[in-house]
């Protein structure tokens, strides 16, 4: 955990360098509830940093759908 944080972690797909990954983290940044966003295209990852209740992840990974990119899973 980050600053004692809870986090969630999201698979997505269509990131392949550092500026996939700043995309991905200004595009999130202000979503209610977040508090950082940390995105690696080596991983394939996009980790969700929150204090409190989860953030609605439907609204994150329709984010991540509106910024061009493919959230894995639920």
């Amino acid at each position: 955990m980050l600053f004692g944080k809870k986090q969630e972690k999201i698979t997505v797909k269509g990131m392949s360098c550092s500026h996939c990954e700043q995309t991905v983290e200004k595009g999130l940044e202000g979503t209610e509830g977040v508090v950082k966003v940390k995105a690696d295209s080596n991983t394939d990852s996009v980790v969700v940093y929150y204090k409190g209740n989860m953030p609605n992840m439907t609204v994150v990974r329709q984010k991540i759908v509106d910024l061009g990119y493919e959230p894995v899973g639920e």
